[in-house]
């Protein structure tokens, strides 16, 4: 017995696993939490685990086994309860099959409206669905699909923010001291903020919790009187903040902000080239996640490389949290059951993900709405993570939303991606942009709007009188139908219309109908 524990406590201190020493699964079990997670999450011994304590993760044997019980995936007309999913778990662990998620056909949001919805509005004993969830709703942003209320169980929803605290200090983005202030939003169902105060605070930080609605002004006072060195929002509300300081000479050399950690969409090369220029040599950090499958990939610069001529974004991700698979571009979303095969590493497709820490309400396969690829670590990081994680990181290289679709303004079909690259372009000085389709009156006519949140200086009208012919070019703009076509710049981002949840700039807005 005493070799075991020599054993043992050499693979902890060398960081090694223990799926090579299976003889030892039963012992790790008598040990407690201090070695349980050096169990193989596969094995049948990782449900005995979970029968002594709760497990932040769970193998895919148990999460697809649950998964063929549930209203998502059948027929059932309730979730199973307590005792149904042990049962599940107990016989996947007994026939140890080799659980194949291939079988399994990509999920879509539009499959799960209409089941989310009856099971919210059944308030019948039986629906387990409704029991001890954490609650929230998709952020929106697209503007062409509505919010999706998704519920988790509320103790599995904590026991995986509090693993993802201590993986976004594993990876370094948040060290001893560190005080951050957040303008997530928060309310009107949205969890944002609490999700990001809560992660941060898992992984060590000191956090303020300054919200959506606290103005820009105020946020800047608050970043001076408390010595915040991190600040944290999504993307737009970052670029709102990073604008009101360059305003306020003042103040600007009173703040000491070190880090900027940014959420949902990407920031472009200009929207950096403007944070630097007014906060300094800042480290610039990402979260990605969603109310779907919560928080599941960070980026950091002494991680993952950036080429800002692909204007990607590379995330890390731990596989023993999530499973991501690339699908074909080329796979038609509108087909019920279709199954694709995954693309190889370095592949881009349509990303989806299937979670390995809820377990009461399986997300398998579910397509997120991204376009990316899959790569392997680059060599940089190797020397920044420790050894036991290194073959469970991967990177998720994002290449942003699904905007392959195209919209109508009088009478042609206008491409999305290539207004995108007009005004993405870091020679246009657009830091946000938006477009709206609206009915004239009291002609009933379509109009096209576009709102531009500029980095350049008013004054310059050479400039803008050249991005406006680009526009009028993109879309063709002429004689007979510029009465319809208005741009617009504004102030901030107060300024656009945005998403009722997640307070997000929505890119595409269509009133016209």
């Amino acid at each position: 017995m005493n070799h075991a524990f020599k054993l043992l406590d050499h693979c902890m201190q060398h960081q090694k696993s223990l799926e090579c020493f299976p003889c030892f699964n039963y012992l790790i079990l008598l040990l407690g939490s201090d070695y349980g997670d050096y169990l193989d999450p596969n094995s049948r011994w990782s449900l005995l685990k979970y029968r002594m304590s709760p497990s932040p993760t769970y193998s895919l044997a148990d999460v697809l086994a649950v998964a063929q019980m549930h209203p998502f995936y059948c027929s059932a007309q309730y979730p199973p309860d307590e005792d149904a999913i042990q049962g599940a778990r107990e016989e996947a662990a007994q026939k140890f099959e080799q659980f194949d998620l291939k079988a399994w056909p990509p999920l879509l949001k539009s499959d799960l409206y209409t089941v989310i919805e009856r099971l919210i509005n059944d308030t019948d004993p039986r629906n387990t669905y409704r029991y001890n969830v954490y609650t929230s709703v998709t952020g929106g942003g697209g503007g062409v699909s509505k919010p999706l209320f998704f519920a988790t169980d509320a103790l599995e929803n904590r026991r995986h923010r509090a693993l993802f605290g201590e993986f976004l200090k594993k990876i370094g983005i948040i060290e001893r001291g560190d005080w951050v202030l957040s303008t997530h939003h928060g309310g009107s169902l949205y969890r944002s903020l609490d999700l990001t105060l809560e992660i941060l605070e898992n992984a060590g930080a000191t956090v303020l919790a300054a919200g959506h609605q606290c103005p820009p002004p105020t946020v800047v006072q608050l970043l001076q009187d408390f010595n915040v060195n991190v600040l944290a929002g999504d993307s737009s509300q970052i670029i709102s903040i990073v604008q009101q300081i360059s305003t306020m000479s003042d103040m600007k050399k009173r703040i000491k902000i070190k880090k900027v950690i940014y959420t949902s969409e990407g920031l472009s090369i200009i929207q950096r080239a403007q944070i630097y220029e007014v906060l300094g040599p800042v480290i610039i950090y990402s979260i990605l996640g969603g109310a779907e499958a919560g928080p599941y990939g960070a980026s950091s610069p002494f991680l993952v490389d950036f080429d800002p001529e692909t204007n990607c974004n590379d995330f890390i991700i731990d596989t023993r949290m999530t499973a991501i698979e690339v699908f074909p571009l080329s796979c038609t979303a509108g087909e019920s059951g279709w199954i694709a095969e995954p693309l190889p590493d370095g592949e881009t497709g349509v990303i989806a993900q299937t979670v390995l820490t809820r377990l009461r309400h399986p997300v398998i396969r579910y397509i997120t709405g991204d376009i990316g690829s899959l790569h392997s670590l680059p060599h940089k990081a190797v020397g920044r993570i420790a050894k036991h994680d290194l073959r469970h990181y991967r990177v998720l290289r994002l290449q942003g939303r699904d905007h392959r679709f195209s919209f109508m303004w009088d009478g042609c079909d206008f491409q999305f991606d290539k207004l995108n690259k007009i005004l993405s372009d870091p020679q246009s000085g657009v830091l946000l942009w938006q477009v709206i389709l609206d009915k004239m009156q009291p002609s009933q006519e379509i109009s096209l709007e576009i709102r531009l949140l500029s980095g350049q200086s008013s004054g310059d009208t050479v400039h803008l009188q050249t991005l406006l012919e680009l526009l009028k070019a993109c879309l063709d703009v002429s004689v007979s139908n510029e009465h319809k076509v208005k741009v617009a710049f504004v102030n901030d981002v107060l300024g656009f219309e945005l998403s009722e949840t997640g307070r997000k700039v929505i890119r595409f807005v269509d009133h016209s109908s």
